[in-house]
């Protein structure tokens, strides 16, 4: 049924779409019948709870205020899991062949599909046409946006995942920061002495524990090998941690939200988690983040940071071809200036920008965070398929964690389905 709703709503945003593009025809491509003013057509998703939506908010106004010969028509679409709007439009649109002028979608397989559509545009003329413009892009934040040697996007500001902790609980009892996986195993005695939930974590959804620590454990050059058998001894150490008991009691059910919770009230010290979070804590004077630490026998460490660039700006021959609007709208938005208060929400940035003003020193730690990292590497679960990665986090981890499933069997059971 799931399936079926799917595809009935992929079909009606097309049929949507068709009947907006007969529209748009009818006043000519991109110009409101109305005004006469020519139309942008932009979806991303900033939008729902998006930490990023007040932020588009305010932007689409000074926009629409700096030009009045435009109309910026957001068509912004919330993220859901399985029931995902805003992909589901865009791939209705790409049905359709109504593709709106600037979206902001994923990269990896994702910008395949967008390059395989023949609807939008090589980005790597415009930039060559505009040092000005493209010498402030970060080289390594852009190859995120090239598929089969097509720079078809401008990745935007990034994300990136870490360890993050409460200076202010380790500072009580005397802890060393962790910054080596035995200081973090002292702590977790520590704090389970004293009433305090060492990590929130949950192994319902352990996705960013486990990316964090298979890059500690395997390095860089490491987390491309797949399932392989070297992954093993991280999810051993998740399973030590469990064992000794740093996680709350019910991890097993434990939702992302509620272990969210549980470190911003201060109940846990340490939790595995991203950029997403930073809004919500950063006002905490006493937060912090960091890589996961060298484990033992382990190849990551301070040189080695999860993060990357997910998504970007895409522009659509048919607006390249109309005009410069959506260039110069693409423009504006990978500014420094637009860029450095898109980071001071959250995120990485993907052009040369000045730290955000009054910056936290959560922040500040995450910006350090990033500036050790020699190596920055994606996020697993964008790299292989889905079924693979569930197969191998949720819920195959808990049957790790408990002893029923050895670590190695598991992930050769993972990789069969990474095809």
């Amino acid at each position: 049924m799931k399936k079926l709703f799917s595809v009935f709503i992929v079909l009606l945003l097309a049929v949507c779409s068709i009947f907006a593009g007969g529209s748009n025809e009818t006043a000519g491509a991109g110009t409101s019948a109305s005004s006469g003013k020519e139309e942008l057509r932009v979806v991303t998703f900033f939008a729902g709870s998006d930490e990023c939506a007040p932020l588009w908010a305010e932007l689409k106004e000074e926009y629409q205020a700096a030009h009045p010969d435009v109309v910026l028509v957001d068509e912004s679409q919330p993220t859901a899991g399985a029931n995902d709007l805003f992909r589901t439009k865009i791939q209705a649109e790409l049905a359709a062949n109504t593709p709106a002028d600037v979206i902001l979608f994923y990269n990896g397989s994702d910008g395949k599909t967008i390059l395989d559509s023949g609807l939008y545009v090589d980005m790597k003329p415009y930039m060559d046409a505009d040092p000005e413009w493209s010498d402030n892009l970060i080289p390594a934040a852009m190859e995120a946006g090239v598929v089969d040697g097509v720079q078809i996007c401008i990745p935007a500001a990034g994300f990136y995942e870490g360890l993050f902790y409460n200076k202010k609980l380790f500072d009580q009892f005397g802890l060393e920061y962790p910054t080596t996986f035995e200081n973090i195993l002292t702590a977790v005695d520590v704090f389970n002495e004293n009433g305090i939930i060492p990590i929130a974590g949950s192994l319902m959804k352990p996705s960013y524990m486990l990316e964090i620590m298979i890059l500690a454990q395997v390095g860089a050059e490491g987390q491309s090998d797949y399932f392989d058998e070297s992954w093993a001894p991280a999810l051993e150490n998740i399973k030590t941690l469990y064992e000794r008991g740093a996680f709350p009691a019910d991890t097993m059910t434990l939702s992302e939200d509620d272990l969210r919770m549980l470190f911003a009230e201060e109940k846990a010290a340490m939790m595995f988690n991203g950029n997403w979070c930073v809004a919500m804590l950063k006002d905490n004077p006493d937060m912090r983040i960091l890589s996961m630490p060298v484990v033992p026998g382990g190849k990551g460490g301070e040189d080695t940071a999860l993060s990357g660039f997910g998504s970007g700006w895409y522009m659509s021959k048919a607006a390249a071809e109309r005009s410069d609007t959506a260039i110069e709208f693409i423009k504006w938005m990978t500014s420094p200036e637009i860029m450095a208060r898109f980071i001071a929400v959250s995120g990485s940035p993907s052009v040369k920008c000045d730290p955000p003003e009054g910056s936290s020193p959560l922040e500040e730690s995450a910006l350090e965070m990033l500036s050790k990292a020699v190596y920055q590497r994606n996020a697993i679960d964008s790299q292989v398929t889905r079924e693979s990665w569930l197969t191998l986090a949720e819920p195959g981890l808990q049957y790790v964690v408990t002893g029923q499933v050895d670590p190695v069997d598991l992930l050769e059971q993972a990789a069969s389905y990474n095809y």
